[in-house]
């Protein structure tokens, strides 16, 4: 009998209801045993977020600051043939919780050369926070045989605003009745299933190594150009006012409350003032750096760890 973990960290739920379509094809066949853990702060992060809260994890999100979390239950301290791992963005980098998940002696344990799936869901920017991922996989040593990204498919400047609605509100709705719903479509959530199938299949066949191959073709891990060149000029962007942040002091202290709103405003100027200048530069040069381009998008949908090196 092969055993599947599936570790994930959700404040909605989303990601939850992702994982139970992605394993679908598992349940009830007597090869494979299910085992869950969710990952539990030890203080929980707000759900709908209060805008300061949801403002002040940006830098310890951006310098991937560890949170206290629950411990793994010992009942699921064991070998594994298999973890699924189910995850987040904030700020470009992996969830706090996730991140301190990874950098865990638990997860280090557990995942020593195990296989090992990443399931992301997230706005629509995902590829920064992958390098991450992938370097605490390869830390602890573990098989990295695939990976998928759901994302909100809406136009970047419309998702910011529904996504917002949704954080702060807690309603996955249509914001003011005719926007489209915020996150990942029921369609998307719906269709994950077939990639557990895929999964299922090839394990079977002992061919996990074509696994994210499989994966790509079926627009598993889509990769936005302009997207990805966003996120690489955010990331860096995102250092630098890290830096100015946590020199404020700790998360009471007014200086960094108010350096934090200065943050807050600024990053609304940049999404919706200068990105679309930006993204027109992009376009404008993309046949110039087409190669280049290329060669980030195929690291990216990779799981060859030499490609990250």
């Amino acid at each position: 009998m092969k055993k599947i973990l599936l570790a994930y960290y959700s404040q909605s739920g989303q990601i939850n209801e992702i994982l139970d379509n992605f394993i679908s094809p598992f349940v009830g066949d007597q090869e494979y045993e299910l085992f869950y853990h969710q990952i539990t702060p030890l203080h929980d992060y707000p759900f709908p977020w209060t805008s300061e809260a949801f403002f002040d994890v940006f830098p310890e999100s951006v310098t991937e600051v560890a949170c206290e979390l629950h411990p793994m239950p010992q009942s699921l301290k064991q070998d594994y043939d298999m973890i699924i791992l189910g995850l987040q963005v904030w700020y470009l980098s992996p969830s706090i919780p996730v991140t301190a998940f990874l950098q865990s002696d638990d997860f280090k344990d557990i995942a020593k050369n195990t296989n090992v799936i990443t399931v992301n869901a997230c706005r629509n920017m995902w590829t920064q926070a992958q390098e991450s991922v992938v370097k605490y996989l390869l830390e602890a040593s573990a098989n990295y045989r695939g990976h998928l990204v759901l994302f909100d498919q809406t136009n970047n400047f419309i998702s910011v605003l529904t996504i917002m609605y949704w954080a702060f509100t807690g309603k996955k709705d249509k914001m003011w009745g005719f926007m489209p719903k915020p996150g990942v479509s029921d369609r998307d959530i719906k269709r994950i299933s077939y990639f557990g199938e895929l999964l299922k299949d090839y394990w079977e066949k002992d061919r996990l190594n074509e696994l994210q191959a499989i994966y790509i073709k079926a627009k598993g891990a889509i990769v936005r150009p302009y997207l990805m060149s966003m996120e690489h000029k955010g990331k860096r962007i995102f250092k630098i006012w890290t830096k100015i942040i946590l020199k404020k002091g700790g998360p009471k202290n007014p200086k960094r409350i108010f350096s934090l709103k200065v943050f807050k405003y600024y990053l609304l100027v940049m999404i919706y003032l200068v990105s679309p200048i930006v993204t027109l530069g992009f376009f404008i040069t993309y046949p110039i750096f087409y190669r280049q381009i290329r060669k980030k998008i195929n690291k990216y949908q990779s799981v060859d760890p030499k490609a990250y090196l």
